[in-house]
């Protein structure tokens, strides 16, 4: 996957992009959060709809499916492989279930910045893995945002350091690495889909979750939580993926005009989930959440005990090569920074 810049160009196709194509086609496009521009994947997905039906004069239609009305994540890539529906935005914590090399984002406290991570998806290490992902899947990779950083809240009592989290259920994802981390931790993970996270911590199913604190505030999962410590654990993807075989149908004009699209819509959804990620913060303490920076040493104490087992699950299930790839670029990308 490689972050197309924006330019006149794109910009201008919204007006001037003259199809050359009369047959209409409909996009399916889904995601699992409320429909409002407040949250990043809607965000994505309204301004991807508005560009390519103004681009194509209508001839393609983009229909969205939001807050999980196509189903659970995982019912959602399945759809989209199978093409039921031809689109959606999905998290990495789904994706290994389809290929195995997507644990690779789940190693603890793997990128360091949201700019970082952006860079790294954007270059060469993304584009391998995108490619890569097609080919397992039959499902392209044409853009991502961010949900911003993971991090722990519960309902139980302040969490200051991994003694901290000891004997509390935190919900996971189905991800074997993160289920892995919050083990590590000394709490005891419990997978659960996203659409019953909500009914679970309304129920007391589990104590706890890990979620990027804008994503959690969107979904109003504050009703039942008390705490939220800012470890920022899990920098948390949203790819925006499309059929291979849908959009291959398209003619060239048009498929163009996706991949521009996308470009310009993961412009305003980082965007806009970068900012809602710190501006939860803030809503979550007036909602009544107590929240908690760790300190220097209390980082390094969650960091030392999650990462070196997170990493090591990785690499037994998956072997190095994906690994040290990411790693490679990580460190590629710092040094760029450091050295211009």
């Amino acid at each position: 996957m490689k972050h197309l810049a924006l330019s006149a160009t794109i910009l201008g196709a919204l007006i001037a992009t003259t199809p050359v194509s009369a047959q209409e086609y409909v996009i399916r496009l889904s995601h699992g959060v409320p429909e409002t521009m407040q949250d990043g994947q809607h965000a994505w997905a309204t301004v991807f709809k508005e560009f390519v039906e103004s681009a194509t004069g209508g001839d393609i239609e983009v229909r969205i499916l939001g807050a999980n009305s196509a189903g659970s994540e995982r019912q959602q890539l399945e759809r989209v492989q199978t093409g039921i529906n031809q689109m959606l935005l999905v998290s990495e914590i789904t994706m290994p279930s389809f290929f195995e090399p997507a644990q690779v984002f789940g190693i603890p406290y793997l990128f360091p910045s949201s700019v970082v991570a952006w860079d790294v998806m954007d270059g060469e290490f993304g584009e391998q893995f995108g490619e890569a992902w097609r080919e397992a899947t039959g499902i392209r990779i044409i853009g991502g945002i961010e949900s911003g950083f993971r991090s722990f809240f519960n309902s139980e009592r302040p969490v200051h350091s991994p003694a901290d989290l000891a004997g509390l259920r935190i919900r996971t994802g189905e991800n074997p690495v993160h289920m892995a981390m919050v083990e590590a931790l000394g709490a005891s993970p419990t997978p659960i889909a996203w659409a019953e996270v909500y009914t679970s911590l309304q129920q007391g199913v589990v104590d706890g979750m890990e979620n990027p604190p804008g994503l959690f505030y969107s979904m109003r999962f504050f009703e039942h939580q008390d705490y939220l410590t800012v470890d920022r654990h899990l920098y948390s993807f949203h790819f925006a993926m499309i059929n291979d075989d849908f959009y291959q149908s398209l003619p060239e004009d048009y498929q163009a005009i996706v991949t521009e699209a996308s470009a310009l819509a993961d412009t305003v959804g980082r965007s806009v989930a970068f900012l809602a990620e710190r501006r939860a913060l803030e809503d979550l303490r007036e909602a009544g959440i107590e929240v908690y920076f760790p300190t220097a040493e209390e980082y390094a104490e969650f960091r030392d005990l999650a990462r070196p087992a997170g990493e090591a699950l990785v690499r037994e299930q998956i072997g190095d090569e994906w690994v040290d790839s990411i790693l490679g670029a990580i460190d590629a990308t710092q040094a760029s920074y450091a050295n211009p």
